[in-house]
């Protein structure tokens, strides 16, 4: 449930000390207080909507429209309001939005520019985003020479480009088959056909720390295996510490 709305923030009050109230006659208690009100959403506070000014008397308490009071009055009450600037605070939301939309488009530009040089110049490991009816995928370089990128596809596939990377794990690919494209068809699919959506270099595979366990429990098993060889040894070379046979 998102809450949304408007509330008021109290800037500055004067009194007008020459003046005199109309309902009991004393004289140097009318004052004015400005109220800055500004939008909301969830209490957060977005830009400021305009200035409420509130005319009263301090001794009797008499609140006076701004057209009950004589027109001297009314116009150091809209001059002492004009002078009145909402606080900064106020503007947080909508700078906090522009901030969020500059670095969107900051991300996005920079996005661009990285695949834009990734495609002139790309290296192993690469991972390429590409949109398809059903979603987004990845292909992965394996390898390239001065014609061709070769590459292994992904056979998943996420509705968000947000998600594609989380696609990236060494199972998902098909290890067996490797798609070769020539450099100018994969520029096409960027450039014209719009399947290339985006390129990511260093992007480590969601399954790292398992593969890097695997391969410790591969080294161990060698390790064990040294061991054993080694103890066959020793043990074969015991056999001969004794006496050897009298062949005669």
């Amino acid at each position: 449930m998102i809450i949304f709305g408007y509330r008021e923030a109290t800037l500055q009050t004067k009194v007008f000390e020459d003046d005199t109230c109309d309902h009991c006659g004393q004289k140097g208690n009318i004052a004015c207080t400005v109220y800055s009100r500004h939008a909301h959403v969830m209490w957060i506070p977005l830009f400021p909507i305009g200035k409420r000014k509130v005319a009263w008397c301090q001794h009797c308490g008499k609140i006076f429209q701004l057209n009950e009071t004589p027109p001297d009055l009314q116009n150091q009450i809209r001059e002492f309001s004009r002078t009145q600037k909402a606080p900064f605070w106020q503007w947080i939301g909508l700078l906090l939005f522009a901030g969020l939309i500059v670095s969107t488009l900051f991300r996005g530009y920079r996005e661009t520019s990285n695949t834009k040089k990734y495609l002139e110049s790309p290296d192993y490991r690469d991972v390429y985003c590409l949109k398809y009816d059903k979603g987004y995928s990845l292909m992965y370089v394996v390898d390239f020479n001065e014609d061709s990128i070769y590459f292994l596809d992904n056979n998943y596939v996420a509705s968000k480009i947000s998600d594609a990377k989380d696609l990236h794990w060494m199972d998902y690919y098909e290890l067996d088959t490797i798609y070769i494209y020539s450099r100018d068809q994969v520029k096409d699919l960027y450039y014209k056909d719009k399947v290339i959506k985006s390129i990511w270099r260093g992007l480590p595979f969601k399954n790292k720390e398992m593969l890097f366990e695997d391969d410790d429990e591969d080294e161990d098993e060698d390790f064990d295996d040294e061991d054993e060889d080694e103890d066959d040894q020793d043990e074969d070379e015991d056999e001969y510490d004794g006496e050897e046979p009298d062949n005669t």
